[in-house]
């Protein structure tokens, strides 16, 4: 209540107050420090005090960071190491298919890794792919063949007269021979058909989900239109078979080419080497156009 005076009355402090404020634990609302119940924990420097909950909750808290940076300390090194390991798995593919061996391009990133390969993997007079790379693309397409069950047929290509031209107007007519032939089966084949450069002058043909009629009458058409164009070649065709490998089916190729040879007269020794080793791991990686 107000003094007569006027000024304002001054309550008297509580016992054991000190400048008119309460002790410790004192303050209204219940037992503890602040009314919380069960007692506080004071935070230094702060004056602030804390229930035992609050300070658990702070304490994981402060903790989180901690933990994050274990898990990306762990995951990145597990990632790094799954990475080093596709690296070397790509460079060795990479190798076999070339013909290299994998020391050879350690030192390379897989983004150059992948420029060498398709440097390499195209013949540079014919434009079309070269025997190695050629080979490692059939090897595939004779998997994707067995696992969908879809026809595949090969043509095996062999130029008339290469030998002839080169002795008797010289490499560079034998060249233009050799560039026509291939610009011959890579205009009349399709976009997912492959040519590859096997040797000197012969070529081999790769076409997916084709039976062997449909590739001879292919062949035969492109045979024709070349010839017009003072471009000759025999061709022989052989479709997939069974579990049949890929020397198998080359050979059957090949023996039919050198018949239909034979009979214009112009038979060439019959052979079939062994391709390159190829190699086991297949990278997901750019394909250079020689088949998925």
């Amino acid at each position: 209540m107000p003094t007569p005076s006027g000024s304002p009355s001054i309550s008297p402090a509580a016992p054991g107050a000190v400048n008119g404020k309460p002790p410790s634990g004192a303050a209204g609302g219940g037992p503890g420090a602040g009314g919380r119940p069960g007692g506080g924990i004071p935070i230094p420097f702060t004056g602030l005090v804390a229930s035992p909950l609050d300070v658990a909750l702070l304490s994981a808290l402060a903790v989180l960071p901690l933990l994050g940076g274990i898990w990306v300390l762990v995951f990145g090194r597990a990632w790094s190491e799954a990475r080093r390991s596709r690296e070397a798995q790509i460079r060795l593919a990479i190798a076999n298919e070339l013909g290299l061996r994998p020391r050879e391009l350690v030192s390379l990133s897989t983004g150059a890794l992948f420029k060498i390969r398709e440097e390499a993997a195209f013949d540079e007079l014919t434009g079309v792919l070269r025997r190695a790379a050629g080979m490692s693309a059939l090897d595939r397409e004779i998997a994707r063949a067995r696992r969908q069950r879809s026809a595949l047929s090969v043509a095996f290509v062999d130029v008339d007269g290469l030998k002839r031209a080169n002795d008797q107007r010289g490499h560079k007519a034998g060249d233009e021979l050799l560039k026509g032939l291939s610009s011959a089966l890579k205009n009349g084949l399709r976009g997912q058909d492959l040519v590859a450069r096997y040797g000197g002058d012969e070529f081999v043909c790769v076409l997916p989900d084709t039976a062997a009629d449909a590739a001879r009458a292919k062949l035969g058409s492109i045979q024709a239109k070349a010839g017009k164009a003072g471009v000759g070649f025999s061709f022989g065709v052989a479709q997939l078979e069974g579990s049949e490998d890929l020397v198998s089916l080359l050979g059957r190729a090949d023996r039919e080419m050198y018949t239909a040879k034979a009979r214009r007269g112009t038979a060439p020794q019959l052979r079939i080497e062994p391709p390159a080793p190829l190699p086991s791991f297949r990278p997901e990686s750019p394909d250079l156009n020689v088949g998925a």
